[in-house]
């Protein structure tokens, strides 16, 4: 006797069905992950660590301490409100590591640290958007990190003789794969806060996003002139939380990327050093293994593959011609995913950039 067909409950079969695929994507990642787990020995070294103090770094700055902890002997942490230079006689450390924004730590206390013939090195969080002040910084540190390939140069004609470009990473301790509620779906989604070029960018996405259920995040999104047709899906002038944002990006069917402009308004670059590197925002959403569709930077290329790993768009229609495509190609959508997360567990981790870091410095 023929076996009659199944009847599923309304919008059963279609939960089933993502449910289904969501396990896949989970079980995949996590085999990506433990395939590409990094590993490296520990330094005899002792390295003390002075914090942004900064609560919107707080990310960043743990991923660095983790990988610290994972690939050295002894690190010691610090806030630039401390007494870092009593500190660092004390522990007389092999490296004073400082990530910066616009001088979190004094120079006056890197010279003192310098003074007593320890290493010190900072990271620059902000290049090229703060390159007026931080070149006058740069040049109190023995070596000078930066995420933009394009103040490297800058910084060695100020003088600076050891200089390199290493970006920032994802934290996998926030941004990971992981099972979700559904109030965090949406076909698109962005977080960021809306400098001038983003909201004249959404301006001219407005009508297509309008017809989408979309999720939009963080300060200044009232720059819209369109902002009354997005308004219920934005969540203006608030933070969003690590955890929260990776919560979105692993339901959302598309992450948006739009990259700061180097003319924006709250920039310092009078000279108008130009942005060649991705943010990190990059390798976040890639730790996630979410889909990706970002503006072109220079350099992107050098972290993932357009078209394999990453979608990318040159203008506000393509970005409407390639969502609406990848929204139809979920198959297609999900692969490029996958490709991008095993992309940034190969390379774009914090214990992978900090090796990079210690190696450069002591070898």
């Amino acid at each position: 006797m023929p076996t009659k067909k199944a009847v599923w409950p309304l919008g059963w079969e279609d939960g089933y069905r993502a449910g289904r695929q969501e396990g896949r994507r989970l079980g995949t990642c996590e085999a990506i992950s433990r395939q590409l787990r990094f590993e490296a020995p520990v330094l005899e070294l002792r390295v003390l660590y002075v914090r942004t103090g900064l609560w919107s770094y707080d990310p960043l700055d743990q991923g660095i301490i983790d990988a610290l902890r994972q690939l050295v002997r002894e690190v010691h942490v610090a806030v630039p409100t401390d007494d870092t230079v009593a500190l660092a006689a004390s522990v007389r450390p092999d490296l004073v590591l400082s990530l910066n924004s616009v001088e979190c730590l004094s120079v006056a206390k890197v010279d003192a640290i310098r003074g007593m013939g320890i290493r010190t090195a900072v990271w620059f969080t902000d290049d090229p958007y703060f390159i007026d002040a931080t070149k006058h910084i740069a040049p109190h540190y023995d070596y000078v990190f930066t995420l933009e390939e394009a103040c490297v140069p800058v910084y060695r004609e100020l003088g600076c003789a050891n200089v390199a470009h290493v970006p920032f990473g994802a934290n996998t301790a926030y941004y990971l794969p992981k099972r979700t509620e559904a109030r965090f779906e949406a076909d698109i989604c962005f977080i960021g806060s809306a400098f001038v070029n983003r909201a004249a960018f959404f301006d001219r996405i407005a009508s297509y996003l309008q017809r989408k259920k979309v999720f939009i995040a963080g300060y200044w999104w009232e720059r819209m002139a369109n902002f009354p047709m997005l308004a219920g899906q934005i969540r203006n002038g608030q933070w969003v939380s690590p955890e929260e944002t990776a919560s979105f990006y692993n339901r959302a069917k598309i992450v948006i990327n739009l990259h700061r402009s180097i003319d924006d308004e709250t920039n310092q670059n009078v000279g108008g050093i130009p942005a060649l590197s991705v943010n990190p925002r990059s390798f976040e959403i890639g730790a996630c293994g979410a889909f990706q569709l970002t503006d072109v930077r220079h350099s992107l290329g050098a972290a993932f593959a357009p078209g394999e790993e990453i979608a990318t768009y040159a203008s506000p229609e393509e970005l409407i011609e390639k969502a609406d495509y990848y929204l139809n190609h979920e198959e297609e959508r999900q692969t490029i995913a996958l490709r991008g997360y095993a992309r940034t567990m190969r390379e774009h981790t914090y214990p992978r950039r900090v090796r990079q870091l210690l190696v450069t410095v002591f070898g």
